[in-house]
């Protein structure tokens, strides 16, 4: 999932347009960011059913992919943007709220590298 997130964030973070987004936004735009990450990343991996995808066995609770793959997944490419925009110097100089915003808005392009990368490997 890592590998997944840097591939998409690397691409994404050097531009100006994240920085953008991210001063543009109020707390309820990143509120519903974050639900779209989610939503979409653990579509991506189990509601779409691809083949050869991971399936859950019979019985097992819906939530139980959400909280175990979906979430510890969303944190990871949360991580793995923070770091993205540090490595290119968009944390200088910045409160803690825009850099939070700014780390939001690229966790949603990482979010869909680090499902693909659940596929993909």
């Amino acid at each position: 999932m890592a590998v997944g997130a840097l591939f998409l964030n690397l691409n994404v973070a050097p531009t100006e347009e994240m920085i953008l987004l991210s001063y543009k936004m109020s707390p309820w735009h990143a509120l519903i960011i974050i639900g779209c990450s989610l939503a979409v990343m653990h579509s991506f991996v189990y509601a779409l059913s691809f083949r050869g995808s991971h399936d859950l066995k019979e019985g097992t609770p819906s939530w139980h992919a959400f909280v175990r793959f979906t979430l510890p997944g969303y944190v990871i490419a949360g991580l793995i943007s923070a770091y993205c925009l540090w490595t290119f110097h968009r944390t200088d100089d910045v409160g803690t709220t825009q850099t939070l915003m700014a780390v939001i808005i690229l966790s949603f392009p990482g979010a869909i590298g680090a499902a693909a990368a659940r596929l993909i490997l």
